[in-house]
């Protein structure tokens, strides 16, 4: 007789021990080893935490609990006893459903969706939906990380899924923290500046990429999967695609995508190359038409610490196979030599010509550098440095960190420390290919303040790949800072179509999108702007979108849009940066337009804010100056320059308060005293401070030398700040030679 069907709710996992196959025609003796231990502690674990096996397959399993909180406890408790003595790949899904119970089996979408989520993890790792995390709202000691939502197969509707990161479970690298990226990468193939922005294109870009730039021939490396079960080793994945992407680059018919663009950033949005969806995701981003896919597992079979890596090199459009490379076995202690075999197997198979032999670093070195990338999206610049000056000491023929070492530098306002750092690679580097050393000339002159000549190396790199995504975004901000050529940054813009590209949770994207609206609205160009808009507001990350928004209204004087903006920024928790400039910025927008009385009510909105939320007293100072009030705003600066005396900008805006007041005598002895902070690398702010004080004193001739002297010395077009963004020279906008000198910027 049937037993009873039964519909409950129930909290249902899913395991599986991933490579199992594989593992078993390497060695079927340890594989099945590994199924026992798997047994173990899952039926131990199971009636530990109040659950039931439904189904053991050997290398899986289905179990059901009585609660979300006993499912995922029992889940850590497994996978923390599968890294033990002899390690388990084992992946965990976690999802509770409406189930049917009948005849000692279950059934449900439930079921469906439990195995779904379990596929999506990688070993070590627990994955839980959108509900077990509502089961888990009082359990603090549980933690999680949203991965978005997931479409998962049989699935209708995308489920939100999340990774268990309790110490001890593996999350998966493409999962682990990464904070907005606030350190600015210079080095060209790190993207310039702060153009560290990217996107995630959402529809096919066939025709597009049919272009010569991308043939059937090009190939990406894309981060190689650690199974190993081992966190300690997710920097091998990176070492592989770093390694591989680099020794590739350097044949001249090799066709690769860059290491920045094919692995780091496509692993920052998520993009996994398991579905169709995810493969055609991926080439619309990179161009690629062909991959390098690898894994890496710890086996034991030729040593106690052996290392097997894996690798195929597969059609992105088909995802067939092109080419089974052979496995490669190394000790887990040196992974490199692995990497090093793959890496030659890669380009035996690939390249035929023009192959030019590089010398990988140290093991040690090389882990170091990638630790420093890896930790670059994080606020930790001391450990940045200390990795990187580790890598340079332990391999100082290692080019790489000492390209990230200068941005390190630029990021932490230290030229001294960059022009050293130059100085050491030009007599550690002697023998550079012409792109090598066209990057040496770029930071040379960048740190000079050339921007003229550092803006042309820059074209020469972009000449070199110029569909790119890095390159095409740091171009848009060199040709805004550099040049000010908002038409050419736009031009740059169109490197990508925009109608089929589509931004989706990736603050780096918004970056990108904020360039494009500085650019949009320096060239009067509303349409665009209008267009970018919404795009921007649907995405409002920093305190720089904000900005960019409020920037947009202003120019169509929409002061209740400005006015909702601000109440946004300032109830925006997650915004950890000073959203009360923001008040300050829009009077200050507004009087670049002329609209002085507007202007004067975002200045007091301003003082009320800062009177509630105090910063630094030269905020409150500014925004008495903006609003006309010189006298108390003279009376902060005084004391402020009083108390910091070799402050330049305190100097200089006591200095335009003078002015303003029509006290010469004092303004003029502000301007000697800008003198005294001159340096090798102020690149014209001293020039650029006086200016602004003679500008306002109605020395229009004197202003504009200046200001031609600060360009000359390297200042930049800073967007909110410098040049025509700056009220304070607004006696110069109608003077012909400014006019001509701002005309002769780009």
């Amino acid at each position: 007789m049937e037993d009873k069907e039964v519909r409950k709710l129930t909290a249902v996992m899913f395991t599986d021990i991933q490579g199992y196959t594989a593992l078993t025609q390497k060695d079927e003796k340890d594989a099945l080893h590994k199924v026992s231990i798997h047994r173990k502690f899952l039926e131990q674990f199971t009636t530990e935490f109040n659950g039931r096996i439904v189904h053991f397959y050997g290398d899986g399993s289905l179990s059901v609990y009585e609660s979300a909180l006993d499912a995922v406890r029992c889940g850590i408790a497994m996978q923390l006893a599968y890294q033990t003595d002899h390690p388990v790949p084992v992946r965990v899904g976690i999802h509770v459903g409406d189930i049917v119970f009948r005849d000692k089996d279950v059934f449900g979408d439930g079921v469906n969706i439990a195995s779904r989520i379990q596929a999506a993890g990688i070993p070590g790792s627990i994955l839980i939906s959108d509900r077990v995390k509502a089961e888990l709202f009082n359990h603090p000691e549980i933690k999680t990380k949203s991965i978005g939502k997931q479409k998962l197969k049989n699935v209708t509707t995308p489920i939100e899924a999340f990774v268990i990161t309790n110490p001890g479970i593996t999350v998966p690298s493409g999962l682990n923290k990464m904070p907005e990226m606030k350190r600015n990468l210079r080095y060209l193939s790190l993207a310039i500046f702060a153009a560290t922005i990217w996107w995630l294109v959402q529809y096919p870009l066939k025709k597009y990429f049919q272009k010569e730039v991308f043939t059937e021939e090009s190939i990406s490396v894309p981060f190689f999967e650690n199974h190993s079960g081992n966190p300690s080793l997710d920097h091998v994945s990176q070492m592989a695609s770093h390694w591989i992407t680099k020794e590739l680059s350097v044949s001249s018919n090799a066709n690769v995508v860059s290491y920045e663009t094919g692995s780091e950033m496509i692993q920052l949005a998520g993009v996994g190359i398991g579905t169709d969806e995810g493969r055609k995701k991926y080439e619309n981003l990179t161009g690629a038409v062909n991959i390098v896919t690898g894994d890496y597992i710890l086996t034991g079979f030729k040593g106690d610490s052996s290392m097997l890596m894996t690798a195929f090199i597969k059609n992105l459009r088909s995802g067939k196979t092109i080419h089974a490379l052979n496995d490669v076995y190394c000790d887990e202690a040196d992974p490199l030599d692995c990497i090093k075999t793959m890496s030659d197997q890669v380009k035996g198979f690939w390249v035929t010509r023009g192959k030019k032999v590089l010398t990988p670093p140290k093991y040690e070195a090389y882990k170091a550098y990638l630790a420093a990338r890896k930790a670059w999206r994080s606020s930790d610049t001391t450990y940045v440095f200390q990795q990187l000056k580790k890598s340079i000491t332990l391999d100082p023929k290692f080019m790489d960190p000492y390209f990230l070492m200068l941005d390190y530098f630029y990021n932490t306002d230290d030229p001294i420390s960059a022009a050293d750092t130059l100085h050491s690679m030009t007599k550690h580097f002697t023998d550079l290919d012409e792109r090598q050393q066209n990057l040496i000339l770029y930071h040379t002159a960048d740190i000079e303040g050339r921007n003229d000549d550092t803006y042309e190396y820059y074209l020469n790199e972009y000449k070199v790949d110029s569909i790119d995504l890095f390159i095409s975004n740091s171009a848009m901000v060199l040709a805004m800072m550099y040049k000010h050529n908002p038409r050419q940054a736009l031009s740059f813009f169109d490197d990508i179509p925009f109608d089929s590209l589509h931004v989706d949770g990736c603050s780096y994207c918004v970056e990108r999108l904020n360039t494009a609206m500085w650019a949009a609205l320096d060239a009067d160009s509303m349409s665009l702007a209008d267009i970018l808009a919404p795009k921007i507001r649907n995405a409002l990350y920093n305190r720089q979108c904000y900005g960019v928004l409020i920037m947009y209204e202003a120019w169509k004087k929409d002061t209740a849009a400005i006015n909702q903006l601000l109440q946004k920024a300032e109830n925006h928790t997650k915004l950890d940066e000073k959203w009360q400039y923001l008040y300050y910025l829009a009077g200050r927008l507004f009087l670049l337009r002329g609209e002085q009385e507007l202007a004067s009510i975002y200045a007091k909105k301003s003082i009320d804010v800062l009177s509630h939320h105090p910063l630094d007293d030269r905020s409150l100072g500014r925004s008495y100056y903006l609003a006309g009030q010189y006298d108390k705003a003279k009376a902060i600066y005084e004391s402020a320059h009083k108390n910091n005396p070799k402050k330049p900008v305190v100097t200089a805006e006591l200095g335009m308060i003078y002015a303003r007041i029509g006290k010469k005598e004092e303004a003029m002895k502000m301007i000697k005293e800008l003198e005294l902070h001159k340096d090798l690398y102020d690149y014209g702010s001293v020039e650029y401070f006086q200016g602004r004080i003679y500008a306002l004193l109605g020395d229009l001739d004197t202003a504009t030398h200046l200001m031609a002297t600060a360009i000359e010395k390297g200042k930049k077009y800073e967007i909110w700040v410098t040049f025509n963004n700056d009220p304070d020279l607004a006696p110069l906008k109608d003077f012909p030679a400014y006019q001509n000198l701002m005309n002769s910027f780009n």
